[in-house]
């Protein structure tokens, strides 16, 4: 009689399990968490290698950089441009006087600066100066002082080459593969100095050829009949620097742009000449104009600080190209023999040499072609500010006069209509007009 009892109630606990699962659902569904799915980190977007390629390069220069800061440059310029025969130098006691001459200093300087980096992208990889010629050197010093042992073991390179063809009979792919990575050592070890002459070239030529394609597209810019861009990167960077250094200069020592179109070799002459005959020149030459010159200073540097920052800017950028387009070029030679090894090597070859060394390229034009574009509005917008200033001459003060008169009556006329500020109640006028 218990068992009876027992087994009917376990009957009737087994029932009431039942329709609650069958209410409520099962506890297990509800507490099962769906497996997260797997992030797929194989495949990286060609925006982001592109970035890391760049940042190695950055890495690569900033290291040469440190590590060799005395490597030669492009050498003297035979022909020296304006800004490479001025004289910043402003006369003048106290301390509106100094302080004008440090500004106006600071910015001959950042404009120098500025087209220094851009004549250096044109003429030279950075990279290739610091390491290329060195490496080069070194290489075929080395070949030279170990031309028989050199000889010997690339002899026996190509017999154990043959003879691991005839032994192990390999696929065809894997002897193309070893043989043509052995013909690659061995021309790179004999000429080691075409060889880093031709990796260097292509970060020459993409700056030169975007400075071909301003020269086409503005042809008025080209002075002579020159095939490549030479005169039209003079002709630019030498108005940016007249128009941000030799302008100002000119105003803080005649109070005039007189001597801004002048050959720096004859601007003392010139100026001195203008001293003995006009006595306001000769005040602002020797420094009787302190507040003036202090202002006109000042302007000059704001006015060449953005420019100057952003040129700088882009050739980091373009010295980062070349310096990343040079390491794949020259390491070219040693993995194109992997296309013939197959059809997955092929696509790595595309994806981690092809595609970067194209997109470096690409980067390096950018950059110069903006680089290019942001010296011509420098000119635009000094270009404009002078025919404002010449438009305003003689009415300057009158016509801000009047711009605030003009404004002052409009917010006066206006002043009834205004809401009231947040927070405040309305006036008890309108209140009661409502």
């Amino acid at each position: 009689m218990f068992d009876s009892a027992s087994r009917g109630s376990r009957e009737g606990e087994a029932v009431d399990r039942t329709a609650v699962r069958s209410r409520v659902g099962s506890m297990d569904d509800a507490t099962r968490i769906p497996a997260a799915v797997p992030l797929d980190r194989g495949q990286v977007r060609f925006r982001t290698l592109l970035f890391r390629y760049l940042a190695v390069g950055f890495i690569l220069l900033a290291t040469v950089a440190v590590a060799n800061p005395g490597a030669p440059t492009a050498g003297a310029d035979p022909d020296p441009w304006d800004y490479q025969r001025e004289q910043v130098d402003v006369q003048g006691r106290g301390a509106l006087n100094a302080y004008a001459r440090t500004a106006v200093r600071a910015t001959a300087w950042l404009a120098k600066s500025s087209i220094e980096r851009q004549r250096d992208m044109l003429r030279l990889s950075l990279f290739d100066v610091l390491v290329g010629a060195g490496a080069a050197e070194s290489l075929g010093g080395f070949r030279a002082a170990n031309a028989q042992l050199l000889e010997a073991a690339t002899k026996a390179a190509l017999l154990g080459l043959i003879a691991w063809g005839v032994v192990r009979r390999p696929a065809w792919r894997s002897l193309t593969v070893a043989a043509l990575l052995l013909v690659v050592v061995t021309v790179v070890l004999t000429r080691p100095y075409t060889t880093v002459e031709l990796s260097a070239r292509p970060g020459v030529m993409v700056p030169n050829t975007m400075l071909a394609v301003v020269t086409r597209v503005a042809p008025e810019g080209a002075m002579g009949s020159d095939a490549d861009g030479e005169p039209t990167q003079r002709r630019l960077l030498t108005q940016y620097w007249r128009s941000y250094v030799a302008h100002p200069l000119s105003r803080m020592q005649t109070g005039t742009t007189v001597l801004a179109e002048a050959p720096p070799g004859k601007k003392a002459n010139v100026l001195e000449a203008l001293r003995k005959n006009v006595s306001t020149v000769n005040d602002w030459a020797v420094g009787h104009r302190g507040p003036e010159r202090a202002f006109i200073a000042t302007s000059a540097l704001g006015y060449v600080l953005p420019f100057a920052v952003g040129l700088g800017v882009l050739a980091m950028v373009a010295a980062c190209a070349q310096t990343l387009l040079f390491v794949l070029c020259l390491g070219g030679p040693f993995v194109l023999p992997l296309a013939v090894a197959g059809r997955r090597h092929r696509r790595a070859l595309v994806r981690l040499w092809l595609a970067p060394l194209l997109g470096s390229a690409a980067v390096l034009a950018g950059a110069s072609l903006l680089s290019f574009v942001v010296v011509r509005a420098a000119e635009t917008l000094h270009a404009s500010d002078e025919y404002v200033g010449l438009l305003l001459a003689g009415s300057t003060w009158p016509a801000l006069a009047a711009f605030l008169i003009g404004r002052w009556l409009t917010r006066r006329r206006q002043g009834p209509g205004l809401p009231p500020p947040p927070g405040r109640p309305a006036p008890a006028a309108n209140a009661q007009r409502s």
